[in-house]
C-alpha cells in the first residue's frame, strides 16, 4: 500500500484511488484542501497496484520536437494566451473526441469535467490557479477508453502523468494536454480568499477569473464579478505568484522540464517578443506549442480555426518551469500556519500586497536598483 512519509511525494492526480478495485484509497482533503491518499486496513489487500501506477517520479521518455510559437486571433479575447489550449480541445472534439479539463463550477469550485460537445468547452477556457478537484475523473476517463471512444485529457503535468499511468493499456486512444504549470495553490485559500472579497464587497458574489484577459497579456490580476459590477483585484495573485501557497510537491516537480509526461505542451510564450520580434506585439498574448509524442505533433499539424504560427528553436522556448519547479518562497510554511491558525484575513494584512512587510520589500527592491 502508499505510505507516505512526507507531502512533499504526493501530487495529488488521484489514480491510486483510481486503481483500487476494492475501494481502499480514498482521496482525503488536509487543512489547505489538498487531496492525499488515506488507506482503508480493513479493505486493502496489499495487491501493490496503487503503489506501481504511482507517477509522481523523474520521466526519462519523449523528447521535444520542434517548438512553435501559435496564436488564434478569434480566441484571443477569451484566452489566457494565445488560445491554442482552446483550439486543441475544439479540435478534438470536432474529431469525435471526449475531452476532459478544469471548470469553475456554480460554487467557483475548480473541478474536472467530461465534455463532449463544443458548447460545454466554454467553462474549460481560461485559466484556474487552483488544485482542481479530480474526485471520479480518472475512473470515467478509463471507462470511456474501455469502451473505445477517443480520449484528450487536459491538465497540469502530474493529473496527467496519472491519467497516462492508469490508462496505460489504452494509451493509443489518449491524448494528453500538459500545462507549462507554475505550481498549484490550495483549494482552501482560494477559497476563503472568495468568502473574504464577498465580506468586504457587501454582496455576492456571481462570477471570477483567476487572471482577466481584458487586463492584457501581462495582466496578473484577477476580476470578481458582483451582479452588474466587477473589482479588479491582486491579492490572489499576489500569493500565487509569490509562490506563499503552493502544494508541498510543486517544489520537487518531476515534470519541470522539457521531458514531459504528455503528447502535447501548452502555454504562455514568454520571450516571444525577442524571439519573433512583431509576432505579438498587440500584448493580447501568444501561446508555446510543444510536442513530445508523434502523436501530439500529427495532431498539431493543422488547425480548423485559423491562426498564425511560426517555429522556433528549443532555446527560444525555455522559460523558468520548463527548466525547474517554482521554488516555495521562503516563507512559504509561515503563510501556511499563519493562515491555518487565524484565517485569510490575517494573511492578508500581515504578508498581502498592502502589508508593511511588503511595502518595506518594494522600497528596498526600488533603492536597490535605483543605486545599480
Amino acid at each position: 500500500m502508499i505510505r507516505l512519509a512526507h507531502r512533499e511525494d504526493c501530487c495529488g492526480c488521484t489514480a491510486c484511488a483510481a486503481v483500487c478495485a476494492h475501494g481502499a484509497v480514498r482521496m482525503k482533503q488536509d487543512a489547505m484542501g489538498f487531496p492525499y491518499p488515506e488507506i482503508d486496513p480493513l479493505l486493502c489487500t496489499e495487491c501493490g497496484l496503487c503503489e506501481r501506477v504511482c507517477a509522481f517520479k523523474p520521466i526519462q521518455a519523449g523528447a521535444t520536437l520542434q517548438p512553435q510559437a501559435i496564436r488564434f486571433p478569434e480566441f484571443l479575447d477569451r484566452s489566457q494566451s494565445g488560445g491554442l489550449a482552446y483550439a486543441v480541445m475544439r479540435k478534438a472534439i470536432t474529431e469525435g473526441y471526449i475531452v476532459y479539463g478544469a471548470a469553475l463550477d456554480e460554487d467557483f469550485v475548480v473541478r474536472h469535467r467530461r465534455v463532449g460537445s463544443l458548447e460545454g468547452l466554454e467553462p474549460l477556457r481560461l485559466s484556474k490557479y487552483v488544485q482542481s478537484d479530480m474526485e471520479g475523473i480518472p475512473a470515467q476517463v478509463l471507462a470511456d477508453l474501455k469502451a473505445g471512444r477517443q480520449v484528450l485529457f487536459s491538465g497540469t503535468p502530474c493529473q496527467c502523468a496519472g491519467i497516462g499511468s492508469l490508462c496505460a493499456r489504452h494509451r493509443e486512444h489518449l491524448l494528453l494536454m500538459d500545462l507549462i504549470c507554475h505550481g498549484v495553490p490550495a483549494p482552501s485559500v482560494w477559497k476563503d480568499y472568495l468568502d473574504w472579497a464577498q465580506k468586504r464587497q457587501g454582496t455576492q458574489l456571481t462570477g471570477a477569473l483567476f487572471r482577466d484577459p481584458s487586463l492584457g497579456w501581462r495582466g496578473s490580476k484577477e476580476r470578481l464579478f458582483f451582479g452588474e459590477e466587477s473589482v479588479v483585484s491582486n491579492v490572489y495573485n499576489y500569493f500565487y505568484f509569490k509562490g506563499l501557497m503552493f502544494r508541498p510537491s510543486c517544489g520537487s516537480c518531476p515534470f519541470a522540464s522539457l521531458h514531459r509526461p504528455s503528447d502535447i505542451t501548452v502555454g504562455d510564450f514568454w520571450g516571444v517578443d525577442k524571439a519573433l520580434p512583431g509576432f505579438a506585439d498587440d500584448n493580447r498574448g501568444c501561446s508555446l506549442l510543444l510536442a513530445s509524442t508523434e502523436a501530439g505533433s500529427r495532431f498539431c499539424e493543422q488547425f480548423p480555426d485559423a491562426h498564425t504560427r511560426a517555429s522556433i528553436t528549443v532555446e527560444q522556448a525555455l522559460q523558468m518551469n520548463l527548466q525547474r519547479p517554482t521554488r516555495p518562497h521562503r516563507y512559504a510554511r509561515l503563510f501556511e500556519k499563519l493562515y491555518l491558525r487565524k484565517g485569510f484575513p490575517t494573511v492578508f494584512r500581515l504578508m498581502g500586497p498592502d502589508s508593511l512587510n511588503h511595502r518595506i520589500a518594494l522600497f528596498l527592491h526600488k533603492r536597490k536598483q535605483k543605486n545599480g
